[in-house]
């Protein structure tokens, strides 16, 4: 545990990462079951009895989504990370290595001016 986690925070990814997903498979199912009620409704010349589980089942896929996305956010994080530092590295050392005559050329030209506004010692 680091200084930004509380006591909690296992106990709090652990239920986010089980319940997101719980969540969002019951929500797709009653959406399921409240789409396929509507479109049957076509089918028949009744009205659909379970489309009411659409407006329960849209929320609950919603609320599983992002329980799954802050749940996993850490391992999806350092993933990302661990794909782009070497990738980032290489640039950085490309790009130094071709910028290294012109910083010459600019801390030359520096100590140059430096060195011409100093007033000169008595000896």
């Amino acid at each position: 545990m680091n200084a930004l986690q509380t006591p909690k925070h296992r106990l709090v990814r652990t239920f986010l990462r089980v319940a997101g997903p719980v969540t969002f498979l019951v929500g797709l199912l009653f959406t399921i079951i409240g789409m396929a009620s509507f479109f049957s409704a076509f089918a028949g010349h009744e009205p659909p009895r379970f489309f009411w589980c659409c407006f329960l089942g849209m929320p609950l896929l919603f609320a599983g989504s992002v329980m799954c996305m802050f749940g996993f956010l850490g391992a999806l994080a350092g993933y990302t990370a661990a794909e782009q530092v070497p990738v980032a590295t290489d640039a950085i050392n490309e790009v130094a290595e071709g910028t290294k005559g012109a910083v010459k050329t600019v801390a030359r030209a520096a100590a140059e001016g430096v060195m011409e506004a100093r007033p000169e010692r008595p000896r």
